[in-house]
Protein backbone atom coordinates (compact mmCIF):
# COMPACT_ATOMS: atom_id res chain seq x y z
CA UNK A 1 0.00 0.00 0.00
CA UNK A 2 1.41 3.57 -0.78
CA UNK A 3 -0.10 6.63 0.58
CA UNK A 4 -0.01 9.77 -0.90
CA UNK A 5 -1.63 12.98 1.24
CA UNK A 6 -5.24 11.81 1.39
CA UNK A 7 -5.40 9.55 -1.36
CA UNK A 8 -4.08 5.24 -1.21
CA UNK A 9 -2.76 3.04 -3.63
CA UNK A 10 -3.17 -0.15 -3.00
CA UNK A 11 -1.21 -2.59 -4.84
CA UNK A 12 -3.07 -5.93 -5.73
CA UNK A 13 -1.89 -9.21 -4.97
CA UNK A 14 -2.59 -11.00 -8.49
CA UNK A 15 -4.69 -10.48 -11.16
CA UNK A 16 -8.11 -12.29 -11.94
CA UNK A 17 -9.48 -12.37 -15.44
CA UNK A 18 -12.82 -13.44 -16.01
CA UNK A 19 -15.09 -13.37 -19.52
CA UNK A 20 -18.27 -14.27 -20.00
CA UNK A 21 -20.00 -17.33 -18.77
CA UNK A 22 -21.02 -17.84 -22.16
CA UNK A 23 -19.75 -17.24 -25.39
CA UNK A 24 -22.40 -17.98 -27.73
CA UNK A 25 -23.83 -15.13 -29.13
CA UNK A 26 -28.03 -14.85 -27.53
CA UNK A 27 -28.96 -13.52 -30.83
CA UNK A 28 -27.58 -16.00 -33.47
CA UNK A 29 -26.01 -18.88 -31.53
CA UNK A 30 -22.66 -17.87 -32.82
CA UNK A 31 -19.11 -17.76 -30.96
CA UNK A 32 -18.63 -14.33 -29.23
CA UNK A 33 -15.34 -12.82 -29.93
CA UNK A 34 -13.22 -10.88 -27.34
CA UNK A 35 -13.65 -6.76 -28.57
CA UNK A 36 -12.24 -4.99 -25.42
CA UNK A 37 -11.85 -4.57 -21.29
CA UNK A 38 -14.53 -3.20 -19.92
CA UNK A 39 -13.74 -2.98 -16.80
CA UNK A 40 -9.95 -3.54 -14.81
CA UNK A 41 -9.58 -2.16 -11.89
CA UNK A 42 -7.90 -3.05 -8.11
CA UNK A 43 -10.63 -4.25 -6.25
CA UNK A 44 -10.64 -4.72 -1.64
CA UNK A 45 -12.18 -7.63 -0.10
CA UNK A 46 -13.25 -8.58 3.69
CA UNK A 47 -10.58 -11.07 3.52
CA UNK A 48 -8.08 -8.35 3.79
CA UNK A 49 -6.82 -9.11 -0.02
CA UNK A 50 -6.90 -6.77 -2.71
CA UNK A 51 -7.16 -7.97 -6.53
CA UNK A 52 -7.18 -6.51 -9.90
CA UNK A 53 -10.05 -8.00 -11.65
CA UNK A 54 -10.12 -7.50 -14.95
CA UNK A 55 -13.55 -8.04 -17.18
CA UNK A 56 -13.10 -8.90 -21.06
CA UNK A 57 -15.71 -7.60 -23.18
CA UNK A 58 -17.11 -9.97 -26.33
CA UNK A 59 -19.01 -9.24 -29.26
CA UNK A 60 -20.61 -10.90 -32.35
CA UNK A 61 -18.76 -10.69 -34.95
CA UNK A 62 -22.31 -12.09 -36.84
CA UNK A 63 -24.42 -9.62 -35.61
CA UNK A 64 -21.89 -6.66 -36.17
CA UNK A 65 -24.14 -4.74 -33.27
CA UNK A 66 -23.23 -2.82 -30.34
CA UNK A 67 -24.15 -5.36 -27.63
CA UNK A 68 -20.93 -6.04 -25.25
CA UNK A 69 -21.46 -9.17 -23.15
CA UNK A 70 -18.95 -9.46 -20.03
CA UNK A 71 -18.44 -11.97 -17.09
CA UNK A 72 -21.13 -11.84 -14.62
CA UNK A 73 -19.15 -12.95 -11.91
CA UNK A 74 -16.77 -10.18 -12.01
CA UNK A 75 -19.40 -7.63 -12.24
CA UNK A 76 -20.87 -8.62 -9.04
CA UNK A 77 -17.83 -8.62 -6.93
CA UNK A 78 -17.79 -4.96 -6.31
CA UNK A 79 -21.09 -1.94 -7.64
CA UNK A 80 -20.22 -0.34 -10.45
CA UNK A 81 -17.61 2.85 -10.09
CA UNK A 82 -16.49 1.53 -6.90
CA UNK A 83 -13.65 -0.29 -5.53
CA UNK A 84 -14.85 -2.19 -2.13
CA UNK A 85 -16.19 -5.52 -2.90
CA UNK A 86 -19.89 -5.12 -2.92
CA UNK A 87 -19.47 -7.34 -0.05
CA UNK A 88 -18.04 -4.43 2.28
CA UNK A 89 -20.25 -2.09 0.95
CA UNK A 90 -23.02 -4.24 2.21
CA UNK A 91 -21.51 -5.04 5.53
CA UNK A 92 -21.67 -0.69 6.14
CA UNK A 93 -25.13 -0.70 5.19
CA UNK A 94 -25.49 -3.11 8.09
CA UNK A 95 -23.40 -2.00 10.70
CA UNK A 96 -24.95 1.72 9.80
CA UNK A 97 -28.42 -0.19 10.81
CA UNK A 98 -26.96 -1.78 13.95
CA UNK A 99 -26.12 2.10 14.84
CA UNK A 100 -22.43 1.90 14.40
CA UNK A 101 -21.34 5.41 13.53
CA UNK A 102 -18.11 6.03 11.14
CA UNK A 103 -15.54 5.72 13.21
CA UNK A 104 -16.69 2.43 14.74
CA UNK A 105 -17.39 1.10 10.82
CA UNK A 106 -13.53 2.17 10.20
CA UNK A 107 -12.01 0.44 12.83
CA UNK A 108 -14.54 -2.85 12.09
CA UNK A 109 -13.20 -2.78 8.21
CA UNK A 110 -9.48 -2.11 9.33
CA UNK A 111 -9.49 -5.20 11.26
CA UNK A 112 -10.18 -7.05 8.21
CA UNK A 113 -7.51 -5.12 6.59
CA UNK A 114 -9.90 -2.99 4.60
CA UNK A 115 -8.60 1.02 3.90
CA UNK A 116 -11.22 3.55 3.82
CA UNK A 117 -12.28 6.89 5.33
CA UNK A 118 -14.76 7.96 6.86
CA UNK A 119 -16.00 9.96 4.34
CA UNK A 120 -16.38 6.73 2.08
CA UNK A 121 -18.23 5.59 4.90
CA UNK A 122 -20.80 7.68 3.79
CA UNK A 123 -20.23 8.22 0.57
CA UNK A 124 -20.75 3.81 -0.02
CA UNK A 125 -23.70 3.92 2.65
CA UNK A 126 -25.52 6.50 0.50
CA UNK A 127 -25.01 3.90 -2.67
CA UNK A 128 -26.03 0.95 -1.46
CA UNK A 129 -29.42 3.19 0.20
CA UNK A 130 -30.32 4.20 -3.12
CA UNK A 131 -30.28 1.32 -4.66
CA UNK A 132 -32.49 -0.38 -1.18
CA UNK A 133 -35.15 2.57 -2.45
CA UNK A 134 -35.03 2.69 -5.73
CA UNK A 135 -38.17 1.76 -7.41
CA UNK A 136 -37.32 -1.44 -8.17
CA UNK A 137 -40.55 -2.36 -9.92
CA UNK A 138 -40.23 -0.18 -13.02
CA UNK A 139 -37.01 -0.85 -13.04
CA UNK A 140 -36.86 -4.94 -13.35
CA UNK A 141 -40.04 -4.25 -15.45
CA UNK A 142 -38.27 -2.10 -18.34
CA UNK A 143 -35.08 -4.09 -18.31
CA UNK A 144 -37.68 -7.34 -18.76
CA UNK A 145 -39.26 -5.76 -21.25
CA UNK A 146 -35.76 -4.28 -23.29
CA UNK A 147 -34.73 -7.82 -22.85
CA UNK A 148 -37.76 -9.90 -24.36
CA UNK A 149 -37.90 -6.90 -27.44
CA UNK A 150 -34.05 -7.59 -28.07
CA UNK A 151 -33.79 -11.03 -27.26
CA UNK A 152 -36.80 -12.74 -27.05
CA UNK A 153 -35.91 -14.40 -23.73
CA UNK A 154 -34.65 -12.73 -20.20
CA UNK A 155 -31.18 -13.34 -18.40
CA UNK A 156 -30.81 -12.78 -14.94
CA UNK A 157 -27.56 -12.15 -12.81
CA UNK A 158 -28.50 -12.01 -8.98
CA UNK A 159 -26.37 -12.53 -6.19
CA UNK A 160 -26.75 -13.35 -2.57
CA UNK A 161 -24.33 -11.37 0.25
CA UNK A 162 -24.79 -12.89 3.77
CA UNK A 163 -23.98 -10.75 6.97
CA UNK A 164 -24.80 -12.28 10.19
CA UNK A 165 -28.23 -12.73 9.99
CA UNK A 166 -28.87 -10.36 7.34
CA UNK A 167 -29.32 -11.76 3.61
CA UNK A 168 -28.61 -9.04 0.86
CA UNK A 169 -30.13 -9.83 -2.80
CA UNK A 170 -28.94 -8.38 -5.62
CA UNK A 171 -30.69 -8.22 -8.82
CA UNK A 172 -28.75 -6.92 -11.80
CA UNK A 173 -29.40 -5.89 -15.58
CA UNK A 174 -27.26 -9.07 -17.57
CA UNK A 175 -26.50 -6.69 -20.40
CA UNK A 176 -25.48 -3.78 -18.89
CA UNK A 177 -24.40 -4.72 -15.45
CA UNK A 178 -26.31 -2.28 -13.48
CA UNK A 179 -28.28 -2.87 -10.41
CA UNK A 180 -32.09 -3.54 -10.42
CA UNK A 181 -32.84 -4.15 -6.92
CA UNK A 182 -30.99 -4.78 -4.11
CA UNK A 183 -33.24 -6.15 -1.54
CA UNK A 184 -32.55 -6.55 2.88
CA UNK A 185 -33.97 -9.73 4.86
CA UNK A 186 -33.82 -11.41 7.87
CA UNK A 187 -32.85 -15.23 6.41
CA UNK A 188 -34.08 -17.02 3.23
CA UNK A 189 -37.30 -17.72 5.29
CA UNK A 190 -38.41 -13.98 5.62
CA UNK A 191 -42.13 -14.11 3.33
CA UNK A 192 -41.27 -10.91 2.29
CA UNK A 193 -38.09 -12.01 0.19
CA UNK A 194 -40.29 -15.19 -1.26
CA UNK A 195 -42.96 -12.92 -2.49
CA UNK A 196 -40.79 -10.79 -3.89
CA UNK A 197 -38.56 -13.60 -5.61
CA UNK A 198 -42.07 -15.40 -6.79
CA UNK A 199 -43.29 -12.26 -8.52
CA UNK A 200 -40.14 -11.53 -10.35
CA UNK A 201 -38.45 -14.88 -11.15
CA UNK A 202 -41.43 -16.69 -12.16
CA UNK A 203 -41.43 -15.21 -15.89
CA UNK A 204 -42.15 -17.86 -18.63
CA UNK A 205 -39.42 -15.73 -20.66
CA UNK A 206 -36.89 -15.96 -18.17
CA UNK A 207 -34.38 -18.83 -20.40
CA UNK A 208 -30.63 -17.88 -17.65
CA UNK A 209 -30.36 -17.52 -13.88
CA UNK A 210 -26.31 -16.98 -13.14
CA UNK A 211 -25.90 -16.67 -9.59
CA UNK A 212 -23.81 -17.83 -6.66
CA UNK A 213 -21.81 -21.32 -6.24
CA UNK A 214 -24.52 -23.63 -6.02
CA UNK A 215 -23.90 -25.02 -2.44
CA UNK A 216 -23.74 -21.78 -0.74
CA UNK A 217 -26.89 -22.20 2.03
CA UNK A 218 -30.17 -23.03 0.05
CA UNK A 219 -30.84 -19.98 -2.31
CA UNK A 220 -30.20 -21.54 -5.92
CA UNK A 221 -32.48 -24.60 -4.22
CA UNK A 222 -35.31 -21.79 -4.13
CA UNK A 223 -34.65 -19.93 -6.69
CA UNK A 224 -35.09 -23.20 -9.03
CA UNK A 225 -38.44 -24.07 -7.20
CA UNK A 226 -39.52 -20.69 -8.54
CA UNK A 227 -38.23 -20.03 -12.12
CA UNK A 228 -39.89 -21.59 -15.48
CA UNK A 229 -39.01 -25.60 -15.47
CA UNK A 230 -36.91 -25.18 -18.68
CA UNK A 231 -34.28 -22.65 -16.79
CA UNK A 232 -30.58 -22.84 -17.36
CA UNK A 233 -28.67 -21.83 -13.84
CA UNK A 234 -25.21 -20.88 -13.91
CA UNK A 235 -22.97 -20.75 -11.04
CA UNK A 236 -20.79 -18.11 -10.67
CA UNK A 237 -16.87 -19.44 -10.69
CA UNK A 238 -15.03 -19.77 -6.97
CA UNK A 239 -12.78 -17.08 -6.15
Amino acid sequence: MHIYGDFMKIEARAVKIYKPEILLCPKCGNQLKYNYTVSNKVVQFTSGKAFRIKNMGYSCKECNDSNVYFSQAATKLCFKGYTYSAKTVCMIDYYKSQGFGRDAICDILTQKGIFISDRNIDVLYKKVRSYIDADYDTLINEYYKRSIEEFNSIRISIDLITIKEKCYIIFYDYYKGDILALWVSNGLDDNNLLELLRKYLSNEKIELVITVRSYVSKFVPILKEITPKNTKFISYPKF
